[in-house]
This record gives structure tokens, sequence and C-alpha cells, in this order.
């Protein structure tokens, strides 16, 4: 997001090039039509902070105005992976149950995936919009096991692709795969509108009632 420095420098650029086209004009210029600026400034800066935190969010905004969905919130996964236990040379039976906590905001995008063993958070994310109008988000991340499980899990970096669907979004669904050789697949099942701070923080939000959860159909 502009600072207010980039959005003075903007706004002066700006007020520069008017007032030169006026002189070329033949239009007299007097200095008291720019005894405002510090005050345009100060409402433009408040303007734009309320856009990236709040405004952008708007439904009527969204798409031709806002390229970039909304995908705040908490999203329940399930991932399925080709990882083995190095014991035991076996893979998982079945899917893996994850939170996928997302904080979003016009400018900013944070991802934290958080299982019973692990915690990974985005190091570096980019949404993009395709041509037909659907959106990827692609990051790298790194994945911290619980020191119980490092021997068997260290930590270790990954990328990972999200397609998002829906508009409003209904559902995320994407791949990963990491630098120990391991990859998988992942899709959310529900999603609630708050971040859970831990698994069972998101664990509890998912038991609220129904009219809070969306259920991925």
């Amino acid at each position: 997001m502009l600072s207010r420095i980039h959005l003075s420098a903007i706004l002066l650029l700006a007020a520069g090039i008017w007032g030169l086209m006026l002189v070329i004009e033949g239009v007299a210029i007097s200095g008291t039509w720019f005894r405002p600026f510090s005050t345009v400034v100060g409402v433009l800066l408040l303007l734009l902070v309320g856009f990236d935190l709040w405004a952008w969010r708007l439904r009527f905004l969204q798409g031709w105005f806002v390229p970039r969905p909304d995908i705040r919130g908490t999203w329940r996964v399930e991932l399925k992976s080709n990882w083995k236990d190095p014991a035991t040379n076996s893979a998982s039976p079945r899917p893996i149950c994850a939170y996928l906590v997302v904080r979003q905001t016009y400018s900013t995008l944070s991802i934290r995936m958080i299982t019973l063993e692990s915690t990974s958070e985005l190091v570096s994310a980019e949404i993009r919009r395709a041509g037909d109008g659907l959106y990827k988000v692609a990051g790298v991340y790194r994945n911290e096991p619980r020191l119980s499980v490092r021997d068997i899990s260290p930590i270790h970096y990954g990328a990972i692709v999200l397609d998002v669907q829906g508009d409003p979004v209904k559902s995320l669904t994407g791949h990963y795969w990491t630098d120990r050789n391991t990859r998988g697949e992942l899709g959310s099942v529900s999603h609630h509108p708050a971040m859970a701070s831990s698994f069972d923080d998101a664990q509890s939000l998912m038991l609220l009632p129904e009219s809070a959860i969306s259920e991925i159909k």
C-alpha cells in the first residue's frame, strides 16, 4: 500500500504537471490553490487504508475493480501425501486433516497450514488471475514439525499451488511438493470466517452451529 510520502510525491507530481499545463494555456496560477495539499494527502491516505483493510472486500467491487478474491478465514482441508514413515516405509492409509488459516488485506496475504504434528507458513505468496477470470494462489512455505516428530519429519521447505473456486469463493483445491521429495494434493471440506490460532482452536470453530460454517459439497 502507498505510504504518506509516496502519496505526497504522486500528488505533487500531478499538481506540477497540472500547473504547467495551466501556464501553457495562459492561466494565472495562485499559491492559494495549493494550501489544502496536506489535508488532501491525509484524507486520501485514510481512504487508502480503509480500502486496503475493508472496502476491497465489498461484493460490488469484486472482479471489475478488485482483481483479488476474498479467501479469508479458516479452511478445513484434507491432505493426501506420498510421504512414507522412514521407520515402517508405509504411507498414511487415510487423508490427513489440516486447516488453512488465511489472513488477508488488499495488499497482503498470509496463509498458515496447521496439522496435528506441524505448522507451515508461507514465506512468499501471490494471487494470479488467469485470462478466464479464475484465480490461483502460488507460494513457497516453511514447514516446522513439533519437536516430538522431528526425528522422522525434519523442518523443510515446499511450494504450493491452490485453485480458488467459486464467486464468492466456495472451495480451495491444489497440490504441493517439498524439498524432501514428497508431494501431495489437498482439498477444502468446510470454511469458517474466523481465523484460528491453533489446531485445537480450528477444531473448535468447526464444531460451532452449522449456520456459521460453509460446508463444501
